[in-house]
């Protein structure tokens, strides 16, 4: 409107001048005038459309090829308009420069981390790392203050904008991926400054206050001549107050402006590993108190585990089981050392060795070694987790050596017994019979290696009656076997008249721990050769009753 009031006023001046201009003069002043009224209705137009269409900020924004930034130190002083959401505050405690940093930086590495050039520079060039984008970014410093230029190869297309779009739709699901996963993941740089991190990260954060132990090594490593693409390490976490320490394996990558890394929460891991070398520490300290020789081989049939038992009983260098000897060369050590057995076959000995392996993985091995020193060792074979397994080495020396005396002991007790002339049988306590001499079986002409360890005392007393004139003249004697467990009386003596023998003296004695020894009497003068009696029919018998 102030335009077209301009126009009027000129158009009066003009016309008020015409008289006193000639004709042709005239004619000059008016189309004078005419043409600025088409210019100024020109001008008029197109302010009005530019205004109705709304282009004069949005399309020369989209079509302009570069953006200035003017930062008076940290503080943005003017920029494109289209660039406010962008640097705009998002709930971070950072400065303008460092909004910018974070835009810019990753597309141009180079950028100073502080808005200022280095000493002696007032112009800086920076170059995308992207491959094929041919963007620049002009840094100038102008006093205290910095200006910033971005300047694209040319403008963005529908199709560019499009682009643009769709990226920053899938880097906002990749965010809200990283944002909402339960392990923490952060980018830093290779001075230790975190550029970017999830939730899981933030509240770990909380815990590690003042703290840098979960970045460190990668501090330590950060020499990026190493050329180290990736980097795994374990850490301990410090806790805090009376929070338990808590152990993260962390797993970073290395790229151009840094690390990115994620951390996974391995405390419990960590404690079942503490635990089962404990528990491993025990069973070896109790193994190194066994008198018993063990010798656990692997799946590959390696030495893993030994006690000093085992160096005591084979008699083999601490040296050579500390340097895992397979199976075949700790047993080929046993036969040079003469610990075991000396092989018939030495050509059949592996075939023998590997029966044997194949015996104890089945927990079917077990031999008793007798050696040439007069020792005598058990070994048995066992089968142990994940196709080991394990030999047990056993000196059972004076243990042999008690069986036999006990042997000795027991043959020369029945010597005893069958010099006896009187017929002497003894009951258990569970009332079955244990022993019984020479003179007894005579006397009931009982086979001389006849098993009577089935014979009860039931089956004695059939017996005895089917050899008596009278068998009722046994019920007293059965009755005193039967009971003598209740009642702890004397011995108790009887007379039973056999047929072939006559009248013959009896005597029930008890014995200790519930025995109790039956006598019959002095058979100097009884007949040897009498006919045998059968013991089955006894026991058929009695079951009968």
């Amino acid at each position: 409107m102030n335009v077209i009031g301009e126009e009027l006023q000129l158009n009066f001046e003009v016309g008020a001048q015409l008289a006193g201009l000639n004709v042709a003069e005239s004619i000059i002043a008016v189309v004078l005038s005419l043409g600025l009224s088409a210019v100024c209705v020109a001008m008029i137009m197109f302010g009005t459309r530019r205004g109705k269409t709304g282009l004069p900020e949005t399309l020369e924004a989209s079509r302009s090829t570069h953006a200035v930034f003017v930062f008076d130190e940290h503080r943005l002083l003017s920029g494109p308009q289209d660039w406010h959401d962008p640097l705009g505050n998002d709930g971070e405690d950072e400065s303008d420069w460092e909004r910018l940093h974070r835009q810019f930086a990753p597309r141009f590495p180079t950028m100073p981390d502080l808005p200022a050039l280095s000493p002696g520079e007032n112009f800086g060039i920076h170059l995308s790392c992207l491959s094929g984008d041919e963007a620049v970014l002009r840094i100038r410093q102008i006093g205290h203050r910095l200006r910033v230029t971005l300047r694209e190869a040319e403008p963005p297309c529908m199709q560019d904008r499009n682009n643009a779009r769709l990226n920053r739709i899938q880097l906002s699901n990749l965010r809200s991926v990283v944002e909402q996963i339960s392990i923490p993941v952060w980018s830093m740089d290779f001075s230790g400054a975190i550029t970017d991190r999830n939730a899981a990260f933030r509240q770990l954060e909380v815990q590690l206050t003042g703290s840098k132990d979960i970045t460190a090594p990668l501090l330590r490593s950060a020499d990026v001549a190493q050329e180290q693409p990736a980097f795994n390490y374990r850490v301990m976490l410090d806790p805090r107050g009376r929070s338990p320490e808590r152990w993260f394996d962390v797993s970073a990558r290395r790229q151009k402006a840094g690390w990115h890394c994620s951390a996974q929460d391995v405390t419990a891991l960590v404690r079942a590993e503490l635990a089962q070398r404990n528990f491993v520490q025990t069973l070896t300290k109790t193994f190194a108190q066994l008198s018993t020789g063990l010798a656990i081989f692997d799946r590959d049939r390696q030495l893993i585990l030994f006690n000093p038992a085992l160096i005591d009983l084979t008699q083999l260098s601490p040296e050579l089981l500390t340097s895992r000897p397979s199976l075949s060369q700790f047993f080929d050590n046993l036969r040079d050392r003469q610990i075991m057995p000396e092989p018939k076959n030495y050509a059949s000995w592996r075939d023998q060795l590997n029966a044997l392996v194949s015996a104890a993985a089945d927990g079917r091995y077990q031999e008793t070694w007798s050696l040439s020193t007069g020792a005598t060792y058990r070994v048995t074979g066992r089968p142990h987790p994940n196709g080991a397994v394990a030999f047990l080495f056993e000196d059972i020396t004076d243990e042999i050596l008690m069986t036999r005396r006990f042997r000795q002991q027991l043959s020369l007790s029945q010597s005893v017994l069958d010099a006896i002339t009187d017929a002497i049988v003894i009951f258990d306590a569970q009332g079955m019979m244990s022993y019984c001499n020479t003179s007894y079986r005579h006397l009931f002409r009982i086979e001389r290696d006849a098993d009577l360890s089935e014979v009860a005392i039931r089956d004695a007393h059939r017996m005895w009656s089917r050899s008596a004139t009278e068998a009722r003249d046994l019920d007293p004697m059965l009755t005193q076997l039967l009971t003598r467990r209740d009642k702890c009386d004397a011995d108790r003596h009887f007379t039973l008249v056999l047929r072939d023998t006559g009248e013959i003296p009896c005597r029930v004695l008890p014995l200790v721990s519930g025995a109790c020894m039956v006598t019959f009497g002095n058979l100097q003068n009884t007949q040897a050769a009498l006919p045998l009696l059968d013991l089955s029919e006894l026991s058929e018998e009695t079951a009968a009753e």
